[in-house]
């Protein structure tokens, strides 16, 4: 099977290969192959299990089986043929399969991806129009029923073919962590899928009307900080049986089914949370949202859902911290400031912040003992923000009061303590006679007693994460990368340790290959493999970074004095807008491949390697190991012509 195209770095120099059924074309020449059209000489060696075990999904989250280096020695790669086709297929020692990469049609391509856990299909890419490039991709077996469809082939999913009620809100708790409108978009159902179901005249007006509004509202809630934690993680959903809406000739032309009241639970950070979600509708192997989801636990009470069953969910179900008599009167005080802070400028903001505080104090003597916990943390929350925007005088005298408060709960003390410390150390900050080194060193002491004293505390990640940055930038870098291995052993699920373990690796990176796969601005799958045999420069930056787009015209000098054959260079834009990235670059018009995913400086690319400042660049030689990890645009011509002088 001959791959045309390169499907990732990775993948260029496995897929680019011949995929025959007796051989696979070493790296170059295979490359040139596919590029050609040309089949290759069968006497080259077959794809190799590293190359074979590189490859990854095109979506993020799948969970499969992945290999140590010594597992990975053992296994083996290997080409079968069946009923479906012909496939390379890798296979553990114990003979489970591992991956396979299929040819379905007997074109001699691949054009399935597939990929195990358990010896068990749990994801599959799918190149369905055969042109070498995935436009499909289904969750299997124990990993659910998503089908998701990538109609322009740029590595971003357009549109569900089939998804579960379930699936639904987790993709809702997962786009609000991620402040990801275009997630939440290619849930809801547009008009032919709502007629489809069955609905039609007003009813059909009024769904399309609501869809809409969500579109627009979730774009509004997401346009600033993500509304919940970036590592939030879908739990449950709690929903009661779904209800069938009856063909009645007027609004219904057959029969739907719909939930209704539907909510989605998550924990982020060591606590849970709560999302409304609503109604949501099947529509043909797909389940659909219809309106914006809420976060009642926010604010109290959500606004009247429309229901197809009943008028709305119950209070226990739906509103979060349940709501006394009492407390009623003060959420509708706490909604009403925190609208007017939206809405507010500067110089309104102290006085409405002091007032949200009085308000959630009250809130919180007033709480049921079982949502006391809830409301104590949104204080604590408010009152460090208060701080960092010099709203409050006595911010860090509150944040005492309630340690002090607190002191007998392990979980809220520490909650509240890593807020006084990051409380203590803004106010520092922006005294206009702060001595910064004396801050910082304050900074460091409170977060090493804050770990001594909650070890187990969510915020002991980002304490940990903190403690090592300073050490790293200080130049201890041994320590920093201790620092980095304990957080990713000791709370492995958050993103701090993502962050961590990703520094480490690039702190250790000096003379080891840098395994470097992703998707460019304009779709293509890449791999940095592809380009072995050149020195490349790998230069992390966003448009917003005045000094990476300095490095971008030095850069460019080089490269057109060095010529792009001897010369690569990689980008990779932490921009956390597409959009932003496209236009910069059709203005700007630099000639380099540009890697980019969603989520910024906390997406995949920086966490990998732990980019923590921008710009950040580092030299590969022409063997693919790194050089300098740390390359300052300063040196840069000096560290290559070191490199190309290199026999």
């Amino acid at each position: 099977m001959i791959v045309r195209r390169c499907r990732r770095v990775l993948q260029a120099q496995l897929q680019s290969a011949a995929w025959g059924v007796h051989a696979c074309v070493h790296a170059t020449a295979a490359l040139a192959a596919c590029m050609l059209g040309i089949a290759a000489p069968l006497a080259f060696a077959a794809p190799t299990v590293e190359y074979a075990l590189g490859l990854e999904p095109f979506q993020p989250g799948v969970e499969y089986d992945q290999l140590s280096a010594g597992e990975a020695d053992k296994a083996t790669i290997s080409m079968e043929k069946g009923a479906g086709g012909s496939a390379w297929v890798v296979r553990a020692e114990d003979g489970r399969v591992l991956r396979t990469f299929s040819d379905t049609n007997n074109d001699r391509v691949v054009d399935r991806w597939s990929y195990f856990r358990n010896g068990i299909e749990v994801y599959r890419d799918i190149d369905s129009d055969n042109n070498s490039k995935a436009d499909q991709a289904r969750w299997l077996g124990e990993a659910g029923t998503r089908w998701g469809v990538d109609d322009n082939e740029d590595g971003v999913l357009d549109r569900w073919e089939s998804i579960s009620a379930e699936e639904v809100t987790a993709e809702i708790v997962a786009a609000l962590a991620e402040g990801n409108a275009r997630a939440f978009s290619r849930l809801l159902p547009s008009r032919d899928e709502l007629e489809a179901a069955g609905f039609q005249g007003e009813r059909l007006e009024a769904l399309t009307a609501r869809t809409a509004a969500a579109a627009q509202g979730f774009a509004d809630l997401v346009a600033g900080q993500p509304p919940v934690e970036r590592d939030a993680r879908w739990n449950n959903m709690l929903a009661s049986l779904p209800g069938v809406l009856p063909a009645d000739g007027d609004t219904m032309a057959k029969d739907a089914v719909a939930y209704d009241n539907v909510v989605a639970l998550f924990e982020a950070g060591g606590s849970t949370g709560q999302v409304f979600v609503g109604s949501l509708v099947k529509c043909g192997n797909a389940w659909r949202p219809l309106d914006m989801p809420q976060l009642p636990g926010k604010t109290g009470e959500i606004s009247e859902p429309l229901a197809f069953f009943s008028p709305r969910m119950p209070a226990a179900a739906a509103a979060g911290p349940q709501m006394s008599d009492a407390i009623k009167p003060l959420l509708e005080s706490l909604r009403t400031v925190e609208e007017a802070l939206m809405q507010a400028g500067p110089t309104q903001r102290p006085q409405l912040m002091a007032r949200q505080l009085a308000v959630l104090q009250e809130i919180a003597a007033e709480a049921p003992a079982e949502d006391r916990d809830f409301w104590i943390r949104q204080l604590a929350e408010t009152i460090a923000a208060a701080v960092q925007e010099s709203a409050i005088e006595d911010g860090i005298e509150r944040l005492q009061l309630l340690g002090e408060q607190v002191a007998g709960d392990p979980d809220l003390a520490g909650f509240v303590a890593f807020r006084l410390a990051s409380s203590r150390y803004a106010a520092g900050m922006l005294a206009e006679d702060a001595d910064l080194e004396a801050v910082q060193t304050a900074w460091l002491s409170d977060l090493e007693a804050f770990v001594e004293a909650y070890p187990a505390s969510q915020d002991a990640a980002e304490a940990m994460l903190q403690i090592g940055i300073a050490e790293e930038f200080s130049g201890n870098e041994e320590a920093a990368v201790q620092r980095y291995l304990q957080i990713a052993d000791a709370f492995p699920a958050t993103a701090a340790a993502r962050k961590a373990a990703g520094a480490a690796r690039r702190l250790e990176s000096v003379g080891k290959p840098l395994p470097l796969t992703g998707t460019t601005s304009d779709g293509r799958p890449f791999s940095l493999a592809s380009l072995k045999g050149t020195p490349v420069l790998v230069h992390y930056w966003a448009t917003w970074c005045e000094p990476c787009k300095v490095d971008i015209a030095r850069i460019r000098e080089l490269r057109e004095s060095i010529g792009p054959k001897r010369f690569a260079v990689v980008g990779i834009s932490l921009d956390a807008d597409r959009d932003t990235l496209t236009s910069y670059l059709g203005s700007n018009g630099i000639p380099w491949v540009q890697l980019y995913e969603e989520g910024g400086l906390d997406g995949r690319l920086a966490e990998e390697l732990g980019v923590l400042t921008l710009p950040t660049m580092l030299l590969l030689d022409a063997e693919g190991n790194v050089v300098d990890r740390n390359v300052m645009i300063t040196d840069l011509e000096k560290k290559l012509g070191e490199v190309l002088s290199q026999p």
